[in-house]
């Protein structure tokens, strides 16, 4: 299987799924396509948590089941909702030829990111040495091996030896797992296909959804289509999202934000659309549970909105309008409260992330506003893009379109905050709303960025609609063209724009996809030793010792080996365990300190992998520094690049 065709089948499942069930509830074709990956989100979303309740495996048969449970269910509520049909509303819809142009648009920039994929993923089936990609194709495998793939279950994986609970959102590690399922890929395969695919599909079909939706109340079908098709393309050069979120493997969050813009619009057009209500709140499901990030983007959206918009021009009334809104959030709270739960408990680990850019408050606004953050220290800002996203807010700000302005102020206020935070009551109250995402720089100018792609669209769409226009008024003067010949030109001077400004970005885009599948931290040594282990006596039925920073966690994932530690984590953290804190520590005392023995046997550790080098900035915890001096190890085997070591000391700790 192939980069091109392994992406492509990846997009089916991503997509088919919810677009079957968006037909069934009578959504059109371009608005089943656009929301059929959120709602393929929230199909997976609502079937872990309870079947990993009841302990019923997650798999491609339960994934069918319910899928056909969800489709009967959207059926019978179509008959229910059949006189909440407003045939009026729908008549405003778009257009054949209006949509084939916005298709045609989504298409190209789908085409662009992927052609960046394809030749930056050279190496797309090696081991990636980014921080959380072990963690994800790790999921992937636990779920491929045991069908437990709720959510709040995830502690017994990451927590090896307590299992204490841990809630981490886990519906695109489910997903990946029935795609690794019906294709046979690896987990580690299945994960960067997967990514690959979001990446490439999610951002323009969100460019292009929020651009209709800001543009069809003003503007002609036409014009709309045009100005959606030319931000979808466009999307394709814009480094945040994808990009950055790829290069650093926050898949989750990567996924999330692409779905959040297509379930934000339609939960804003339930006021007109009542029937939707069902498909909006299945939607709003699969943005929460993929992560809770995504779900505060589309309620940061819709009360932005509702303020600035929909509260002035109501659709039925205000309390009407409320009132749909509200039977979208009461039913999606409903569902969603075990996972809520599980994330108060976190709630401290969560607000406790910071990642401050050490520049000054100046620095930080500059950067803020030109879309820079640490992870683009190595390419020049894009100015072109940046000049096109504020011409295209100076023409919403023109048509009274406030609310994206506001989101993007609010959102540029958090984000320099986060990279140079403040400390007094302004600041705290700023660092209320950043910690939601992190307060991440990143993450927050990644919001910017999905903000920023529709009005530099609709910005390029304008431009190039002046400069065709000034060019027909000269040559009329000499020789009158017919309309088509002028459409034409519109429409090869956008893709000619699009195209090139893609291709101008490229090589950045070919960095940020592939520099992280290098081989560096797991590399042809690491996969032959992790082999050779493998088919040591009792190394499947006993626990492998390992580091925490080394990369050995992807023993898990490569060679259904179960690992001491499965991700890069830190023993200081709550959940990791007594005896796992005293390996990590001592381990190379052997039997000089019973504590050691008593660990090894309440852990049924009989081997240890290590490799070289350590993920950087990193020590090799003093637990497994000099092992081979060590009278209760023996090397068993080292290729100059990663060492086996099997105990050799007594099986049990002596009596005081």
């Amino acid at each position: 299987m192939g980069l091109w065709i392994g992406t492509l089948l990846a997009l089916f499942l991503l997509i088919t799924p919810g677009t079957i069930v968006a037909r069934l509830t009578q959504l059109t074709w371009p608005v089943a396509i656009a929301v059929g990956p959120a709602l393929t989100y929230g199909l997976v979303a609502l079937a872990i948590i309870p079947l990993g309740a009841l302990q019923i495996p997650w798999n491609g048969w339960t994934a069918l089941a319910t899928l056909v449970v969800v489709c009967v269910v959207a059926a019978g509520l179509r008959v229910l909702l059949a006189r909440y049909r407003d045939k009026e509303a729908e008549a405003r819809g778009v257009g054949r030829l209006p949509a084939v142009i916005v298709a045609a648009g989504v298409l190209l920039g789908a085409l662009l990111i992927m052609w960046a994929g394809y030749r930056g993923l050279t190496h797309w089936e090696s081991v990636p040495s980014t921080w959380d990609a072990v963690w994800h194709a790790n999921e992937v495998r636990y779920i491929l091996d045991t069908g437990q793939a709720s959510s709040t279950h995830m502690g017994e994986l990451r927590n090896v030896e307590t299992h204490q609970p841990l809630y981490y959102p886990s519906v695109f590690h489910a997903l990946t797992a029935v795609f690794c399922q019906l294709t046979g890929a690896a987990p580690t395969t299945g994960y960067t296909l997967t990514s690959l695919a979001a990446s490439v599909w999610l951002f323009p079909s969100s460019a292009a959804t929020l651009t209709w939706f800001l543009l069809r109340p003003i503007s002609t079908q036409w014009r709309a289509a045009g100005a959606s098709a030319t931000a979808a393309a466009l999307s394709a050069s814009f480094t945040s999202v994808p990009y950055v979120e790829f290069g650093v493997a926050a898949m989750p969050n990567l996924v999330a934000y692409g779905v959040a813009i297509p379930t934000f619009v339609l939960i804003a057009s339930t006021p007109r659309h009542r029937d939707r209500v069902p498909a909006a709140v299945l939607a709003l499901v699969g943005v929460l549970s993929t992560h809770l990030t995504g779900g505060f983007i589309v309620v940061l959206f819709l009360l932005a909105w509702w303020l600035l918009d929909a509260l002035w021009h109501p659709v039925r009334g205000r309390l009407a309008d409320v009132l749909t809104l509200a039977a979208v959030a009461v039913p999606t709270a409903a569902i969603l409260a075990p996972q809520f739960i599980g994330v108060l408990r976190q709630a401290d680990i969560i607000a406790g992330h910071a990642f401050p850019s050490f520049k000054s408050v100046k620095q930080g606004i500059i950067d803020a506003l030109l879309l820079h953050t640490r992870h683009l220290n190595d390419f020049p800002i894009q100015y072109g893009l940046v000049a096109l996203a504020a011409i295209g807010m100076a023409m919403l700000l023109y048509k009274r379109i406030w609310w994206p302005p506001a989101v993007w102020l609010v959102l540029t206020v958090a984000t320099i905050y986060s990279g140079a935070p403040f400390r007094n009551p302004v600041g705290r109250a700023i660092e209320a709303f950043s910690q939601f995402f992190y307060n991440d720089p990143r993450r927050l100018t990644a919001v910017v960025t999905m903000l920023a792609t529709p009005m530099a669209g609709i910005a390029l769409f304008a431009i190039v609609v002046a400069v065709v226009a000034f060019a027909r008024r000269l040559t009329d003067l000499f020789k009158r063209l017919p309309t088509p010949v002028w459409r034409a030109a519109t429409a090869v001077l956008l893709v000619a724009a699009t195209v090139l400004t893609a291709r101008h970005y490229l090589y950045r885009h070919l960095v940020l996809f592939g520099d992280k599948y290098d081989s560096v931290i797991i590399d042809q040594r690491d996969l032959m030793a992790m082999a050779y282990l493998a088919k040591l006596p009792g190394a499947h039925n006993t626990l492998i010792g390992d580091s925490n920073i080394d990369g050995t966690a992807w023993m898990y994932a490569v060679a259904d080996l179960h690992p001491l530690w499965t991700h890069y984590d830190f023993p200081q953290q709550t959940g990791p365990g007594y005896y796992r804190y005293i390996f990590w520590t001592s381990a190379r005392k052997g039997e000089s300190d019973p504590k050691v023995i008593e660990a090894i046997k309440a852990l049924n550790i009989r081997y240890i992998l290590t490799s070289t080098p350590n993920v950087r900035g990193f020590a090799t915890p003093d637990g497994l520094m000099s092992l081979e001096k060590s009278k209760s190890w023996a090397l068993i085997y080292d290729n100059g690049g990663a060492k086996i070591y099997e105990w050799r000391g007594p099986a049990e700790a002596p009596r005081p």
